[in-house]
């Protein structure tokens, strides 16, 4: 039994779409993040819910979010705060379980995806399992960022087998694989890691060529850490085991 016929208990819920927003200190961005998310679904009919998370900001970013849920009472806005900073990895996690849509896909709380990105893979809904997004051009992004997502990317097709463009954009799930196959790491590289499981799984995929642009994070906030290279070790080691798995059971 393949991920695509596994009886999903959501599709009864009566939401299309759940957006999960995180924030970390994005409270300047985080209105505008709304309204492209409002923009874009104007345009379909889907119904659609948008799940705001803070974790763990220093700024205004939870009450900007209060805010948005009591001034568009025609969007489904639910806001949740992290008792601490847990992680993308986590939140993700978390809030796919607290939604209710069919669907499921991350929106970053930064704004860095404009609307005509988001409708381009909004349109491919249910074309597949996952409709996983590339960015042929990034502008803003540094050579040395560009260098390491290629040799990443590259690494995830060596040791996984499969061969994406990208597998760090924010795709849209069906929300119950994400549940029933939810990753299990605390960096950057869960989206891989996912993406990866799902494949082994049997989803079917679909990619979207979209564009976008970097947007270079404050001191103190970039990727490029000690923990995350950690933890995207661990990430490719996890999956060098499932394919010796794959090869040795034939599963």
């Amino acid at each position: 039994m393949t991920a695509s016929t596994l009886e999903d208990p959501s599709a009864a819920a009566g939401v299309d779409v759940t957006f999960f927003v995180p924030c970390l200190n994005e409270e300047a961005r985080l209105v505008p993040t709304l309204k492209t998310i409002q923009d874009t679904m104007r345009d379909f009919p889907y119904s659609y819910e948008v799940l705001i998370v803070d974790d763990g900001s220093s700024d205004r970013t939870f009450e900007v979010a209060e805010e948005l849920q009591r001034s568009h009472p025609e969007t489904s806005i639910c806001v949740h705060r992290n008792p601490r900073n847990l992680g993308l990895s986590r939140s993700f996690v978390d809030a796919a379980f607290r939604g209710r849509g069919k669907y499921y896909r991350l929106v970053c709380g930064d704004n860095v995806e404009p609307k005509e990105a988001m409708a381009k893979i909004l349109g491919m809904l249910g074309k597949a399992d996952i409709v996983v997004p590339y960015y042929p051009v990034l502008p803003g992004k540094s050579r040395a960022r560009r260098v390491i997502s290629r040799t990443f990317t590259l690494l995830v097709d060596l040791i996984s087998g499969y061969r994406l463009n990208y597998y760090n954009g924010c795709a849209l799930y069906r929300r119950y694989h994400v549940m029933r196959w939810a990753p299990y790491n605390y960096g950057f590289g869960f989206q891989a890691d996912l993406i990866t499981r799902l494949l082994d799984e049997g989803a079917s995929h679909v990619e979207v060529p979209v564009s976008g642009f970097h947007l270079t994070k404050e001191r103190g906030r970039s990727a490029i850490t000690l923990r995350n290279f950690v933890s995207t070790g661990h990430t490719l080691f996890e999956m060098l085991l499932r394919r010796i798995r794959r090869i040795v059971y034939h599963v």
